[in-house]
Parts: structure tokens; sequence; C-alpha cells
């Protein structure tokens, strides 16, 4: 079926703007070097200390294994060897196994960063000491110390590190000057060059530390902006989905080539179908009624004139049909044109502007009945009794006395139609009282079990302790009239006709069901409206009288049916009006 374009819709565009951060501006931690750290800024340190201690355990494996190959390519005496070397290595390994086994410590992470500084500058000291002093070629390694400690430490650990370095360096140059010994050799006349090494040294320790601080702390402050960035456009992101869950109406996108990229709750509950079967695959086969409105605005490409709502019929997941309202959007880019469309379940809302559409011609017809029954009642009440008086004083032969029985018959059908236009019309009177629902409908079904024609099977679905308060008279004429109806409609051929009666969700339901040949859907929408009927010698009454009294209950009438396969009408006595459903009449599929 073809969407109906009902009004003209304006296009409205959604700006949302930049995220604003919940901990408000970043505050550096370069100075702060005693504050406590937050959780990630533990992970962080924790991360950091696991790949300085794996460099360290790489470079220790490195210099090891240059040792052994130069053993090997040059083996020296056995007094000769150094084994010194072997034991600072395995020192240095020891110490990274136990830096790794005690990260898993979280309490010990930040004791063990600051002793990790201490030890690895205390390992480059002897590193320096056995190898020549203030002179040895390994003074440099006292860098990697600090570029360690800035890594895991920011600035103050760098800080540290250089103090502490310059430090352990100038010890070694004192022990030049007051112990010198077999490994450290005394400096008469190279004080000079000792100086001017050890100054240099330690500048371009103290430098480095600066530098890297600096580097460290700018690298530290731009990650955490980041990471609160990525924090806040999470939080976006999680408050975009809340709400596309949390709206009623149904919100699917479409991309340039028909096929659903996104559907949120309320379209999967509408449409009645789970989201593997909606999203990736195209409009045609999901809502196929949506399919030539989407095709039409990705034609003309979301033209301002264009935008509009429509209406189709649609059948959902669980085969019953709907009215659903939709509109398109469009969600462009430069080079794709993609589509949001946004629909809503309408039913409900069509049903009720058609009950409330038969009001308002019953309250016409009401207005007009009033007058019309004093017009019309008094000359029948006269014509009958004149009819009367001359069938009783002229002694009329057979063929004029069935011409004034003719009169008065038909005088009297017509005061009953009259009466039957009061009833819809006047206000009723109800008499409530607690009554059992399923002894009013074996009731009627008994009585219609000695009038029915052959050929009719009644069965009763009718469940025990329902009770509602109604004015028991007028509801059993109510499904007096749905009985005789359903008879009616099964006619000689016969049928099944089935009473149920039935508490469901706290509303009391009775419903009466046949499998006759249905009513045609251009009548159902006038079903209930007065002197409408099918029958041949209807008033068309019955319905529109019965719905009148279901009404004034503060119930609802429900007409389902559909050609070939029966009708089925159901009355919803309920404790509110928002326990049942509003009245309607639908087709069955």
């Amino acid at each position: 079926m073809s969407p109906t374009e009902l009004s003209p819709a304006p296009r409205a565009s959604v700006e949302v703007g930049p995220p604003v951060p919940r901990s408000g501006r970043v505050q550096p931690l370069g100075e702060e070097s005693t504050q406590d750290l937050t959780t990630s800024e533990e992970d962080s340190l924790a991360r950091n200390l696991f790949t300085v201690a794996a460099l360290r355990l790489a470079v220790v494996s490195l210099a090891l294994l240059a040792l052994v190959v130069a053993l090997l390519v040059n083996p020296p005496e056995d007094r000769e060897v150094n084994s010194w070397q072997f034991f600072l290595i395995g020192t240095t390994y020891g110490l990274s196994v136990l830096y790794l086994l005690l990260l898993r410590v979280p309490r010990l992470i930040r004791g063990l960063a600051y002793t990790q500084v201490a030890l690895d500058a205390l390992l480059v000291t002897v590193l320096v000491y056995m190898t020549g002093g203030i002179e040895s070629p390994f003074a440099f390694s006292y860098v990697f110390v600090i570029l360690a400690s800035s890594i895991t430490l920011y600035r103050s650990g760098a800080l540290i590190a250089a103090g502490l370095t310059v430090a352990l360096y100038g010890t070694i140059l004192g022990l030049h000057a007051f112990s010198p010994g077999a490994l450290l050799s005394p400096l008469p006349g190279r004080w000079g060059s000792a100086l001017l090494s050890y100054f240099g040294h330690s500048t371009g320790m103290i430098v480095v530390a600066f530098l890297s601080s600096a580097l460290v702390e700018k690298l530290r402050v731009t990650g955490r902006k980041l990471a609160e960035k990525e924090s806040d456009l999470a939080e976006l992101h999680l408050l975009h989905a809340a709400i596309l869950r949390s709206l009623p109406a149904g919100i699917m996108s479409v991309d340039q080539l028909g096929n659903v990229r996104f559907a949120n709750d309320a379209a999967l509950q509408i449409l009645k179908r789970a989201s593997g079967e909606v999203v990736g695959h195209h409009l045609r086969e999901v809502v196929p009624e949506m399919a030539p409105a989407w095709s039409h605005s990705i034609d003309i490409q979301f033209k301002e004139s264009t935008q509009a709502r429509f209406e189709a019929d649609h059948v959902r997941g669980d085969n019953e049909t709907i009215r659903l309202g939709f509109s398109l959007a469009p969600l462009a880019s430069d080079t794709d044109l993609d589509a949001i469309i946004v629909f809503q379940d309408v039913t409900d809302i069509i049903r009720l502007k058609n009950a409330v559409a038969r009001s308002e011609r019953l309250a016409s017809v009401g207005q007009f009945a009033a007058g019309l029954a004093h017009e019309v009642r008094n000359p029948l009440a006269s014509m009958c009794a004149s009819i009367d008086v001359l069938r009783s004083h002229l002694s009329p032969p057979d063929h004029l006395r069935r011409l004034m029985d003719n009169v008065t018959r038909e005088a009297e059908r017509l005061n009953g139609l009259i009466t039957d236009f009061l009833s819809l019309a006047r206000p009723r009177s109800l008499e409530l009282k607690p009554c059992d629902l399923g002894r009013l409908v074996r009731e009627v079904a008994d009585l219609i079990e000695y009038e029915q024609p052959p050929g009719i099977s009644v069965v009763r679905r009718l469940a025990e302790g329902v009770e509602a308060d109604l004015d028991y008279d007028l509801m059993k004429q109510v499904v007096w009239n749905l009985v005789r109806n359903a008879t009616e409609a099964l006619g000689p051929a016969g049928g099944r006709l089935e009473l149920e009666v039935k508490q469901a969700d706290g509303v009391a339901v009775i419903r009466v069901c046949d499998d006759g040949p249905g009513v045609d859907p251009a009548a159902q929408s006038k079903i209930f409206d007065p002197f409408y009927t099918t029958k041949e010698r209807g008033s068309g009454l019955g319905l529109a009288i019965s719905n009148s009294i279901v009404e004034a209950h503060g119930a609802t009438l429900s007409f389902d049916s559909s050609p070939g396969q029966g009708t089925s009408v159901s009355i919803y006595i309920g404790p509110s009006p928002s326990a049942r459903p509003s009245a309607f009449v639908e087709r069955r599929t």
C-alpha cells in the first residue's frame, strides 16, 4: 500500500554542543609530587614501571651477550676474568625480576618507583667506579637513570634522579682525591680534566632532567586532557544511546542504498522484530510501506518543500496489522545522503478519532430523535386507534381486514423503531451491581440454543468467578444482540458460534465469535453508525445501541472481522479506562 501524505512538515536540524568536562580545568601535577595518585595514574605508573623493568632486562641481556661473546673471542686467563661484571649483571637481573613481582601489590607501586630510582643510580655508580671512576666511558649511563625516572615519576622523579646521580658521581670524584686504590688512580696533574669531566657530565644530567621532565609533563597533561575528552565523549555517547532508547517513537537510520544501519528499542518494539531482523537489511524487507517515500525523498535530495508526514498500514512481526505514521529527514554529509525515519504506531489514535467522529454523529442523531419522537408517535397513536375503530364498527371483509392488520403491524414496527431511536439517544440510568459474567452469558446461550437454526454449533468457554459491576439487564441485552447478529450472519448454512468469558490483566472480557462470511472492510468503519445495516430488514440500530450501553458502563466494544474469516466482537470491562483498550474497529489479518 502506498503511503498517504498528510501535511508538510518543516525540516529541523539538531546541533549537539561540545561536551563539558566533568572535572573542570586540567591541573598540571609536576610540582605536586606528594599528592595522591588517582586510580588511572596508578595504573599508568605501574605500566611505566613494567616498561622500564623490561627495557632494563633487555639492555642487561645485551650486555651479558656482548660480554660472553668477548670472552669467547678473546678468552683470558682464569685469573684475568672479572667476576664483578657477572655479579653486576646478575644483581640487575634479580632486582628487575623483583620489581616485576612487586608490581602485583598496588600499595607498593609508588614506593617501588622511588626505590628503583635509587637502586638504578647505585648500580650505574658501581659500573662507573669499576670501569675507571671519573674517567669511565660509562658515565653517560646516568642519563638513562634520569630518563627512566622522568617516565615513571615525571618531573619530581627526574629532578630527584638528577640530584642523586650528580651526588654519586661527585662521590667517585672524592674517592679519586682522598682514597685512590687499585681501581681508582690518583689524579695529580689531571685535576683540571677530571673537574671538567665531572661538571660537564653533571651539567648534562641536570639539563636532561629539566628537558625530559618538561616534555613528560607536557605529555602527561595532554594525556589527562585526552582521557577526560575520551571520558566525556563516552558519556555523551551513552547519553545519546539512552535518549534514543527512551524515546517512545521508533527511529531508524537508512543509508543511501536503503540498508537500515540503526534502529532504537522503540522501533523494534513497534515492528515486533529482533535487531538482527532489522539492522543490516534493506528497508523494503523491514517496512516495505516506507520504501516508496524514502526512494522519492532520495531522488529529490530532501528538498525543503517535500518534507511531509506519511501514513501506511503495516503487518508487523506478530502478523498484526497496525497503522504507522512516519516522516523522513536527511542525515547528509559531503559525500553521503543518509536518511533518518521517525515513526509511531498511530493505530490507537486512528481508532480514537473514529470513536470521536462516531460520538459526534450520535449526538446529532440524539438531537434529531428527541424532536422526531414527539412528532411521529402522536400521529401513529391516532392512526392505530382509528384503524381499531374502523375494524370494530365496519366489519370489513377479509382482504380489507388484512390490509388493516398490515397498517397496524407496520405502525407498531415504526413505533418500535422510534423506541430504539430514543434508547440510542437518551442518557442511560444504570443500576450497577456485582454480576457474574459467566452466568449472564450462560443464560443467553441457553435461550439461543432453543431458537438457533440447525447446523450451528455453540461452544462455551465461560471462566468461573469473573465478576464486574454493571446493569445486568442492559448488558444481557447487549450480549443477546451480539449473539443474534452472529447467528444471523451464519445463516441457514450454519457454522461455529463461540461464547467466551475470561479475566485478563484485571480486565473482564466477554467475546462472541463466529466463523461466518465476515464484514467487508469498507463497511467496518460504519458498523456502529445508526441506521447502517447490511441486512435486508435490519434497522441499523442494534450495534449502535449496544455500543452506547457498553460505553455507558465505561467499557469498550471491539469489532474484529475480515471477509471469509468470520467476526469477533469483544466487550472489555475494566476497573479504569487505562486498563482497557480504546474503542475500535479493526480488520483481522
